[in-house]
């Protein structure tokens, strides 16, 4: 299935998301290089069989997706192992970039994010919501959105927050905001107080 867009104003958003339908969970296209969402065994159950798994790596190779970039990466985790070697078989390098509350990505970690993305990446965290919500603020950031913009984009219900659900504001994402928005405190006191 190929899609002919761009960047466009709208993310694509899909009711059948639910992780173990048409779509992985709370997935999302943001344009034609940025794909979005969670954990393609179904953050819910954890179950979903590699059959079912390699059926969304095929919808993901139908987009062009080249990588599967994993922000969720506990130690010696069997499903991302699991991923790893059904994506060997499509041909979609996945790589780990262990992403949580109190560790972001580095300034070299982001350029290699960013660089997959402009490859066509699918970002996943568990849920596709936090941790993927605010690499896709640094993606939005590096295609020119202000900081009000991309964090306006990725909050639950923003334009590119996914179907389920977006980047929540709790203190528990202080970091994951400083991320993408580092001028928060500057440019809008009013947010980072709601942290």
């Amino acid at each position: 299935m190929l899609l002919p867009f761009g960047i466009f104003a709208e993310t694509l958003k899909f009711a059948d998301a639910g992780g173990s339908g048409a779509y992985p969970y709370n997935f999302r296209i943001i344009n034609s290089e940025l794909f979005a969402g969670g954990s393609l065994f179904n953050p819910v159950t954890k179950a979903n069989s590699d059959q079912k798994v390699s059926e969304y790596l095929d919808l993901l190779k139908s987009f062009g997706v080249k990588h599967i970039v994993l922000l969720h990466v506990p130690k010696d985790d069997p499903l991302n192992a699991r991923l790893k070697k059904l994506a060997l078989l499509k041909d979609i390098k996945v790589t780990e970039m262990k992403m949580h509350a109190k560790k972001v990505p580095t300034a070299l970690e982001t350029e290699q994010i960013l660089s997959m993305i402009n490859e066509k990446a699918y970002v996943q965290c568990m849920w596709g919501c936090d941790r993927t919500g605010a690499v896709i603020g640094k993606y939005l950031r590096s295609k020119g959105k202000s900081g009000r913009e991309a964090f306006d984009a990725i909050v639950t219900k923003g334009e590119s927050a996914g179907p389920l659900g977006g980047f929540k504001v709790t203190a528990f994402n202080k970091n994951l905001l400083l991320y993408f928005w580092p001028e928060v405190a500057e440019e809008a006191p009013e947010i980072l107080e709601k942290f």
